[in-house]
């Protein structure tokens, strides 16, 4: 991977010789995020056609800025306004004002104070018990056993669906084709794909109304709809956004933030010392993780980022994970820390498109996080952890760990 010098765009811009979507970078992308950011405020990805961004102070402003950096072309690769997109948009992360303000609305009345804080009770209800009977077992994986049952259990719940925990590999195969979508159409998409289709007739009945509890938050969309506050067709849409999306990305944070915390006992004390630093558990597990890498935008207008001129109607790759780990704005970036001020990560987004659904991973994992720090004394590391790959999710796919009860 290098950046060749005397290949520039409009003599600014470098041309970078990185493709992001192979299994060694995936794996670790760090060496990619530093000569992304080596390379100035903008690159262009010679293999995939998009220009690249990946320091903080040039990524912040432009996730504010949305009518620049629109929403409009895709969150990922693909350009989803051109007839032979392969992948329908989000009616809530992949379009903007008005219509990205008449939906959010529609949501944020629905998401009611009254709504967050019975799911708290339900949430830390179900925390605590799973916590107790992995801690009876002495031995447990963070992401199968505690992570992903966990949310599984709580969220769809909380949605208000109608399903079977043996279900459980469907709803995750859901978000993992999300994400490889996200990418480009490599093999990896491709083999995904074939496995979602597998499930694609269970997928569709689980997002109509018929499959929503009476009086649940799925129901509750339905009847927006039935308001006017949203059209009728993107009600389905939404719920399945809403389902894809805070999933793996939840599991994901909360199982890194224990494969830090079972890695630095330093840091696992700290948090039982004082179980409020859960949240900065999490966050600070967000931030080093990021588990929605990228995000895309198209420019509305050429522009320009510190000096480097991007034309209108470009697609923009943006590295959150990279503005999360760089140096010009994090003191030791790559330190897990618990006393470390996250404020300004962006592995949320930030902006008019900042996930909508933020509270509720936010409550899940703090809960999770808790409740094993108030029962579990020592927490350590029993193997290698495993990653699962994935166009734009990072995510674990194992964390052995044994436990001694508190």
């Amino acid at each position: 991977m290098s950046a060749s010098a005397s290949q520039v765009l409009g003599g600014s811009i470098p041309v970078l010789e990185i493709d992001p979507y192979t299994d060694e970078v995936l794996n670790e992308p760090f060496a990619m995020h530093e000569e992304v950011r080596r390379a100035g405020p903008v690159g262009f990805l010679k293999k995939y056609g998009v220009y690249v961004m990946g320091r903080h102070r040039d990524i912040q402003p432009a996730l504010k800025d949305w009518e620049t950096f629109s929403s409009t072309g895709g969150s990922g690769l693909a350009d989803i306004r051109k007839p032979d997109a392969w992948r329908p948009g989000s009616p809530i992360v992949e379009v903007d004002p008005p219509q990205h303000t008449k939906v959010r609305t529609a949501l944020q009345r629905i998401l009611s104070p009254t709504v967050i804080r019975a799911w708290r009770e339900e949430f830390e209800r179900e925390a605590n018990r799973l916590v107790a009977e992995l801690v009876k077992r002495g031995t447990f994986d963070a992401v199968d056993d505690l992570a992903e049952t966990y949310v599984s259990k709580t969220f769809p719940d909380a949605l208000g669906l109608k399903w079977s925990p043996e279900r459980r590999a469907n709803l995750f195969l859901l978000g993992e084709l999300n994400f490889d979508g996200q990418g480009p159409r490599n093999a990896r998409y491709e083999e995904t794909q074939k496995r979602a289709d597998l499930i694609i007739d269970w997928y569709n009945d689980s997002m109509t109304r018929e499959a929503m509890m009476p009086s649940g938050f799925g129901e509750k969309i339905f009847a927006a709809a039935d308001a006017g506050d949203i059209e009728p067709e993107i009600a389905p849409l939404l719920i399945r956004s809403f389902l894809r999306g805070g999933l793996d990305t939840t599991t994901s944070s909360i199982s890194a933030a224990l494969y830090y915390l079972a890695r630095d006992p330093a840091q696992f004390a700290l948090l039982r010392e004082d179980t409020s630093r859960a949240r900065a558990a999490l966050e600070e597990a967000m931030r080093l993780e990021t588990p929605i890498q990228t995000v895309c935008r198209q420019t509305m207008r050429e522009v320009e980022v510190d000096g480097a001129m991007i034309p209108n109607d470009s697609k923009v790759l943006i590295l959150l994970a990279s503005a999360n780990r760089d140096p010009d704005f994090w003191e030791r970036p790559d330190a897990f820390d618990l006393n470390r001020s996250t404020f300004g990560h962006l592995a949320l987004g930030n902006g008019i498109h900042m996930c909508i659904g933020q509270m509720i991973a936010r409550l899940e994992g703090e809960l999770a996080l808790k409740a094993v720090a108030t029962q579990i004394r020592e927490l350590r590391l029993e193997g290698e952890p495993t990653r699962k790959l994935n166009n734009n999710l990072r995510s674990l796919k194992t964390v052995p760990l044994s436990v001694v009860a508190a």
